[in-house]
């Protein structure tokens, strides 16, 4: 099947590592000056706001050859930002009808993207992520881009074209050019002083280990676990619920060959995580902190261990805040008492989604294409350390950046990661309805509260079961259940 294929692809960094690493297995537009306090990138000489499609209709129609249309990209992606902005600048400079403004959304762009989307001021082009894509599928906003690409720009991609993951119903909604997977990032350094001689196999051992470093080194201001808790999703879907894959078989509570929601699996993590946040443990303040703030921690040597994505952390600490790479290292993310019956999802990235009503479609695909699937574009994204590329083209020419040669977990290893089947609640976000607090606020009500974890999780399982099947009963939703998945082995239907 071609998930398969795509796995089979990224093997062939194996190979690319070896050969290249021995040991490892308009007019012009300024350039954006920094970041306003909504979290938007500014532009020079522009307000702080970006445009809208509201302010585009406002906008004089190109009455000349010289006019140029503007085409808005929107980005939640720090980490590449700088290498992403360059390439948009060198095509302002070359392009003479169009004009490319990039905006960058820090902390907020899942809500500046539901907000655009309900007042029908979403940009022409978005970075894809999930949360986004999923809930305003189901309203005709994605445009479809097999209506726009030639033979041999479906034959170059045709090993990341995947039915029921971007292939849906016959359309194609975005191509992802790059994976990655969520795993646990260390200071060796830190390690080394306290005496710890291996990283963590399993989530005691890095209690056991965050405690030490703490009683250690607090006195220093180093701690041995941090985590962006500020947002329990973002923070949960980067670790525990990654995790959780790996330890239940299950898909964020969701059991695919039962066809039911089933949270008792996550117990034994939620009590460990309550240990993990406490203050013997992690980094005060975790509870208000964001994943740019701890990363300057990290880097600083004031953490000892937290959890993140693999595409994003060495153009994080190449660029963003330079750290020195022998410091640092990732593994897998450790499960209770090891166990392991199932793989955890590995994300397809460096994709965009192009707005399906947007009045500039065709010259926004026409920048899409030209900007952000061109070979040098996507080499240089896979040497510069931004994403660790899953296009066989490009992995059997490009050189890797030193981290994807040396640290053997930031790439994808067919063995443990995969691409996993959605849950119902993403797979027709728009259409369950949960009552009552979602999964990663009672988690939190666990670990940073008092609440039951028994009654916590029977509570999950009554609600999000409930939503599900009244969603089957209202056609907003439809069953999903896989009689023979297996969770090492998972099929996408």
């Amino acid at each position: 099947m071609k998930s398969k294929s795509v796995l089979s692809a990224v093997a062939m960094v194996m190979c690319v590592i070896f050969l290249f690493g021995g040991c490892a297995n308009k007019g012009n537009v300024d350039k954006p000056t920094g970041t306003t306090e909504s979290g938007k990138s500014e532009t020079k000489g522009e307000n702080k706001e970006a445009k809208t499609e509201e302010t585009k209709k406002d906008e004089p129609k190109p009455e000349n050859k010289n006019e140029k249309t503007i085409i808005n990209i929107w980005t939640k992606d720090r980490h590449d930002a700088k290498y992403v902005q360059a390439k948009v600048d060198e095509y302002n400079q070359k392009s003479q009808d169009v004009e490319v403004v990039y905006t960058l959304y820090t902390d907020n762009y899942q809500q500046a993207a539901d907000l655009a989307a309900q007042n029908g001021e979403l940009p022409d082009i978005l970075v894809f992520q999930n949360n986004v894509f999923d809930k305003h599928f189901g309203q005709g906003q994605w445009a479809d881009l097999y209506q726009f690409m030639d033979e041999d720009m479906k034959k170059y991609f045709a090993d990341v074209i995947i039915p029921g993951l971007n292939e849906l119903d016959g359309k194609l909604y975005f191509i992802p050019t790059t994976g990655t997977a969520c795993r646990l990032f260390y200071n060796k350094e830190i390690f080394e002083r306290v005496g710890i001689k291996e990283p963590p196999k399993t989530l005691e051992e890095v209690l056991e280990y965050s405690r030490k470093i703490t009683t250690e080194l607090k006195g220093e201001g180093i701690y041995g676990f941090a985590g962006n808790m500020k947002s329990a999703s973002s923070a949960l879907n980067r670790s525990m619920v990654v995790g959780l894959q790996r330890e239940t078989g299950t898909v964020s509570g969701y059991n695919f060959k039962e066809g039911k929601y089933d949270f008792s699996g996550w117990k034994d993590q939620l009590l460990l995580w309550k240990q993990l946040l406490a203050e013997d443990s992690a980094m005060p303040g975790c509870e208000s902190l964001d994943i740019d703030p701890l990363r300057t921690q990290f880097a600083a040597g004031k953490i000892g261990m937290y959890f993140s994505y693999s595409h994003a952390e060495p153009g994080v600490y190449a660029n963003q805040f330079p750290m020195d790479s022998a410091k640092w290292d990732a593994v897998p993310i450790p499960t209770t008492g090891g166990k392991v019956i199932g793989k955890q999802n590995f994300g397809a990235t460096s994709a965009y989604i192009l707005n399906a009503k947007s009045p500039n479609l065709e010259t926004a695909f026409r920048v899409y294409k030209e900007l952000f699937t061109s070979e040098e574009y996507l080499t240089g994204y896979y040497e510069g350390g931004y994403g660790v590329s899953i296009i066989p083209a490009i992995i059997e020419k490009a050189n890797p950046s030193e981290d994807y040669k040396n640290k053997k977990w930031l790439r994808i290893h067919p063995e443990m990661d995969a691409i996993l089947p959605k849950a119902p609640h993403a797979a027709f976000a728009a259409g369950i309805v949960v009552e009552g607090e979602n999964m990663y606020k009672i988690a939190e009500s666990v670990y940073y509260g008092d609440a039951d974890v028994d009654a916590a999780l029977a509570d999950l399982n009554e609600r999000y079961n409930k939503a599900y099947q009244e969603a089957i009963k209202n056609r907003t939703g439809y069953e999903i259940k896989i009689p023979n998945y297996d969770p090492m082995n998972p099929t996408l239907k």
